[in-house]
């Protein structure tokens, strides 16, 4: 057992960290936190000073905020400043525990939305100014630092080697097919991307016309033929997120949400239980306002079950809708899994981690108990957001997903919307390359 002696005034947030450091890497013992000196030569001091004598030295910071800074490390990791001390009697002079606490649990995200400032899953709302920490997974270079450190200062404790990586491959279904809304909405998104390319005329030519013909055009967005054929090739199944109309309409569900109605449509209800037959799995896309709404977001999932018979265990929001104060609380009700905690215009890893894990509720001081699977990499990031050619996110996304390697049990999900193989946008070349990693 690994006794950790602290001089926390609470414990809970640290407690939390060491359960999750202590799945995600596989360590094969107890740990234990203590607010009394240990004895034992098996422990950690976690204090604001350093301790002579038995075990080994953390740095604890004493909880010092996130500002909207961050020091990058030598590694490439990052850390908050002030969280490294310069006194050399500490073993580990960097407090590993809190830096891997403020990124897990999204600590700088609930403060600003404490503040009245909403995130909205949009990276560029988010108050950490280098916006480049996301594209790694720290948490899981911090842990994999605490391993390192508890190898090399008691080497008695062992740790199993982890299991294979995972990537969760997912669809989620906004449209079967095209619709004015989506018209509307593509339109006004691909004349903005038009305009910000006009001084790259290859590029402003190619995205304009791009955006006349998906106007006038109409192909077929029933493309389950192609996923299913693809990733049974490859000997995996996919994640569909299937929306599910609850009768309740306003002029903005009208505009966001999809429009077909699961709980009618006989062709797409029998199309979804021949995935799930053939081992594919579905998950609830709950709408926009569901984020918002116990109720409605029980009357989808109802609605979904109902329409397939089964039972419905994960979700992910549509638009990635997110409010601190609501809609964990929602889904730890209602789900065992879910897949919302990501970006809409970048990839990268929100909460720094690239394994599976219980969100924390600050508002309790307790973790959720539902798990949380990071989406890493979806389509619209290479595609409608992406800085580069499509090309150049393509290699940038293999390259994220290559890099996980080096880190124990991770366990992401890349998105591809289901209509993506259409030719209105053609967007599942990547996904041909990503399935193969």
């Amino acid at each position: 057992m690994l006794t950790i002696y602290t001089d926390l005034n609470n414990t809970k947030w640290l407690e939390y960290l060491v359960e999750e450091f202590k799945r995600i890497q596989d360590a094969n013992f107890d740990i234990r936190i203590s607010s009394s000196p240990s004895n034992n030569s098996i422990c950690i001091n976690y204090c604001k000073q350093p301790i002579s004598g038995k075990g080994s030295n953390i740095f604890n910071c004493n909880q010092i905020q996130p500002t909207f800074e961050l020091t990058k490390m030598s590694d490439g990791s990052f850390i908050i400043p002030e969280t490294k001390s310069n006194n050399e009697e500490f073993e580990c002079k960097t407090d590993i525990f809190w830096n891997a606490f403020v990124f897990l649990s999204r600590l700088e995200e609930f403060n600003e939305e404490q503040k009245g400032n909403l995130i909205k899953s949009y990276s560029t709302k988010h108050p950490r100014i280098d916006k480049n920490s996301f594209q790694i997974p720290i948490v899981n270079m911090l842990f994999s630092q605490l391993e390192n450190f508890i190898k090399q200062y008691h080497p008695e404790l062992e740790f199993k080697s982890g299991k294979p990586k995972t990537i969760e491959l997912s669809h989620d279904l906004d449209y079967i097919q095209k619709t004015m809304q989506l018209r509307l909405k593509q339109t006004a998104f691909n004349t903005y991307n038009t305009v910000k390319s006009i001084a790259k005329p290859k590029r402003f030519i190619k995205t304009a016309t791009n955006t006349i013909k998906f106007l006038f055009k109409t192909p077929s967005y029933w493309c389950f033929d192609y996923w299913e054929e693809l990733e049974k090739k490859h000997n995996k199944r996919s994640v569909f997120y299937v929306y599910s109309y609850s009768g309740n309409k306003n002029i903005t569900s009208w505009l966001i949400d999809p429009s077909y109605q699961i709980s009618n449509d006989n062709k797409l209800i029998a199309r979804l239980k021949r995935l799930i037959g053939e081992g594919f799995e579905i998950g609830l896309h709950g709408s926009y306002a569901s984020a918002f709404s116990k109720s409605l977001l029980e009357k989808e999932k109802m609605i979904l079950e109902e329409a397939l018979g089964t039972e419905v265990k994960r979700t992910r929001q549509h638009w990635l809708n997110f409010k601190e104060d609501t809609t964990p609380y929602l889904h730890n009700e209602l789900f065992e899994l879910d897949s919302t905690l990501a970006w809409n215009d970048i990839m990268g890893f929100r909460a720094g981690c690239s394994s599976m894990y219980r969100p924390y509720d600050h508002k309790n001081d307790q973790p959720f108990k539902y798990m949380e699977i990071p989406q890493v990499i979806m389509d619209s990031q290479l595609y409608d957001y992406g800085h580069l050619e499509p090309e150049e996110m393509t290699k940038s996304a293999i390259n994220l997903l290559e890099n996980l390697d080096q880190y124990k049990n991770v366990h992401v999900s890349i998105s591809w919307h289901q209509r993506v193989c259409s030719t209105d946008y053609i967007w599942h070349k990547s996904y041909e390359k990503l399935i193969t990693i």
